[in-house]
């Protein structure tokens, strides 16, 4: 073999002696020159995609201009290293698809230090200018699941309607929204829905300014945002969030089908913020991103300190506290499960008679239930009924688009039929949903023919969460449901049998579909919004309690997926409690525990726990619970724990439970009168 010979063999090897700078300033994905202004690419995708370099920072310039030189250097070289393997950061790692990934997930923070050039001062300090504080930051924001979570797309848009508000004058605005009355209606799944940051009473007047600045469009009969504009506008400063593809903002649409049945009372906010956390593999694999800015240090570009990037490496991904579902406080919802009973008990017969009565009428005659009322009304109606109270069909006229100040107070009169057959369908629900455990899509989805079966002891349902393996076919699942229960659902399967069989409704259809709001004639079948809006109706009724600033508890099904699981907790201590005897006294307890397992996730079973104890622990209950005060001491130093209201507390217990510090367990044993159950929290040591 010559000299010559071998020299070939080994050519290979010459790009492992490169100029490191030459490395990272070619990519087998990108099409244009390094320094074009401009760059063409494509990975992954049929067609070609650019990205325009020309951003403006903070201090005016672009990024483009000589005195950025660094920095735009720095973002590019940072932007090609994403995806090279890292073993010799020279080629590019096997797979297309795990190549978009990284180069996404360094798009994504990339465009987070350009919109936010102000804050980290980009412009005078450049990527130097990055701390270990700042890099663990974006690091926490990184670890979302959603990235429009990252960019905060709802609070962004909110601060643009905040901005444009602000701006116009308030004549014009509310000359818009009387022109656009349809504008002022916010429904309370929107309001619950609200991310924007801005107040309810301020949705309409957004609408209005976001019409004016022609920033919303119409779509299948419905208004809502121009998303790409708007993005445009947002993520201006932006390599690839100004292109993203997002769907419209539900709370700022409008239109039609708006209802303008709202609340007595601002609501208890449900969530207590984003409950979408990225998963362990994603969240290493932002790690391994960011920790790649680090590379510019061998082309000797600027770039952050290597301690400060190494400190990332240290990070867990449990750094964000997550949002959570609100638990619903457990006197809450005893107290709305117990109302339900007693209003169909006293009520729910009648009522529903009177309704199909006043069907028969309208299809009789051909006029709209609203059009029967006084001395004409009370010939039709149940001697019941008209004791009730009962002067009206509907409290609202067709053409009334907002409720009048004495709604409520009508309401709770028993002044209108409509109306409290929404409040007797809300009460149905918050049996049904309490007794059942189950999601909230799977009780929507239930229909009349088909959620008994014919022993008329089970309750079956499509399960929310069985499509895996089964190409998006749901399973029919079977549990078991309480007498009452079943008698309730009962009468509201008869309620849409007698009208099918009149001609008021031409098929029977969701077992929680509602008649009409404003008394024409119409029955419109089971959605989220009607689903909940029954609900509404309920706790405005019974009037729910309210917090210390004068919001109303409006109960929601993820709540009372809870609540069967805290009766089970519960019954352990308050035993003598009638509601709870007749609820579980007559069943296997860990027939039940197991019922409780299969149904509800790991995430809404320690929440169950944590309120139980954060309950018993407010209220001096059990003695039992005197280590975890005496772990909570040691730790606080203090009794200051004592002092935290019941959310705090359930939140603090919650994250012990997270942190592996605490478990809590129902203890299953026998006495002298069978099978008994307690609650035991352990206090787990780790070894040292």
């Amino acid at each position: 073999m010559t000299l010559l010979n071998i020299s070939s063999q080994f050519e290979y090897l010459d790009k492992y002696f490169a100029d490191k700078t030459s490395m990272y300033r070619n990519a087998g994905w990108l099409i244009s020159a390094f320094d074009a202004p401009i760059w063409e690419y494509q990975l992954g995708t049929k067609g070609v995609a650019i990205i325009d370099w020309n951003v403006t920072l903070e201090d005016g310039g672009s990024l483009l201009s000589p005195k950025h030189k660094d920095l735009l250097e720095g973002l590019k070289q940072y932007l090609i290293t994403s995806t090279k393997n890292a073993s010799d950061m020279i080629s590019e790692t096997n797979a297309i698809s795990s190549q978009r990934t990284l180069f996404d997930y360094t798009g994504r923070i990339i465009d987070h230090l350009l919109l936010n050039s102000n804050y980290y001062q980009l412009a005078t300090f450049g990527l130097e200018g990055l701390n270990e504080n700042h890099l663990i930051a974006i690091l926490q924001k990184a670890g979302k699941e959603d990235a429009d979570n990252f960019f905060d797309w709802q609070p962004s848009v909110g601060s643009l309607c905040i901005k444009l508000i602000e701006s116009l004058p308030r004549e014009l605005l509310e000359e818009i929204l009387n022109k656009h009355p349809a504008m002022r209606l916010v429904s309370s799944e929107q309001e619950d829905e609200n991310s924007l940051g801005i107040a309810v009473s301020d949705i309409p007047y957004a609408r209005a300014a976001l019409y004016n600045q022609d920033l919303l469009h119409k779509f299948n009969k419905r208004w809502q945002i121009k998303v790409s504009s708007i993005t445009e506008i947002i993520y201006a400063k932006t390599l690839f969030a100004k292109k993203r593809k997002r769907p419209p903002i539900a709370t700022l649409s409008y239109g039609a089908e708006s209802t303008g049945n709202r609340r007595e009372c601002p609501a208890v906010r449900v969530t207590t913020g984003s409950t979408e956390q990225a998963s362990t593999k994603q969240f290493s694999t932002f790690q391994m991103v960011l920790h790649r800015i680090g590379t510019l240090h061998e082309t000797g570009v600027p770039a952050p300190a290597p301690d400060d990037i190494n400190a990332i490496l240290s990070c867990e991904a449990d750094l964000a506290k997550p949002g959570r579902y609100r638990t619903l406080p457990s006197a809450i919802a005893l107290g709305a499960v117990r109302d339900a009973i007693e209003f169909h008990l006293k009520n729910g017969e009648h009522l529903i008679s009177s309704f199909c009565k006043l069907a028969i009428q309208s299809v009789r005659t051909g006029k709209s239930p609203r059009a029967f009322h006084g001395t004409a009304l009370s010939k039709i109606l149940r001697a019941q009924t008209i004791e009730l109270g009962v002067t009206k069909a509907s409290l609202m006229d067709s053409d009334e688009k907002r409720v009048r100040e004495d709604y409520f107070s009508e309401l709770r009169s028993n002044a209108s039929l409509s109306e409290l057959v929404r409040v007797y369908i809300g009460s149905v629900q918050i049996v049904v949903g309490a007794m059942m455990a189950r999601r909230s899509g799977e009780l929507i989805d239930l229909k009349c023919l088909t959620c008994l079966d014919s022993t008329e002891q089970w309750l079956l349902f499509l399960n929310r969460k069985s499509t895996t393996s089964t190409f998006g076919i749901r399973n029919i699942q079977a549990r078991p449901i309480e007498p009452i229960a079943v008698e309730m659902i009962k009468s509201l399967i008869r309620m849409q049998k007698v009208l099918k069989r009149i001609g008021y409704i031409k098929e029977m259809t969701s077992l929680f579909a509602v008649p009409c709001s404003r008394g024409s004639r119409g029955f419109y079948s089971c959605t989220s919004e009607n689903f909940n809006r029954s609900l509404d109706y309920f706790c405005d009724y019974f009037q729910t309690a309210k917090n210390n600033v004068g919001e109303r508890y409006y109960i929601r099904q993820h709540q009372l997926r809870r609540f069967f699981a805290m009766l089970f907790y519960h019954s352990s201590s308050f035993g003598g409690l009638e509601t709870l005897q007749w609820m579980l006294a007559h069943t296997n307890r860990r027939h039940v525990w197991n019922y409780i397992t299969e149904s509800m996730t790991g995430a809404e079973l320690m929440s169950s726990k944590s309120q139980h104890v954060a309950e018993q622990m407010h209220h001096n209950g059990l003695e039992s619970y005197e280590n975890l005060k005496q772990f909570l001491r040691g730790r606080y130093g203090s009794d200051e724990f004592l002092l935290w209201d019941i959310d705090d507390l359930e939140d603090e217990i919650t994250h012990l439970q997270k942190e592996g510090l605490v478990e809590i367990d129902p203890d299953f044993f026998e006495d002298e009168n069978g099978e008994q159950m307690r609650v035991v929290v352990k206090i787990v040591e780790h070894a040292a």
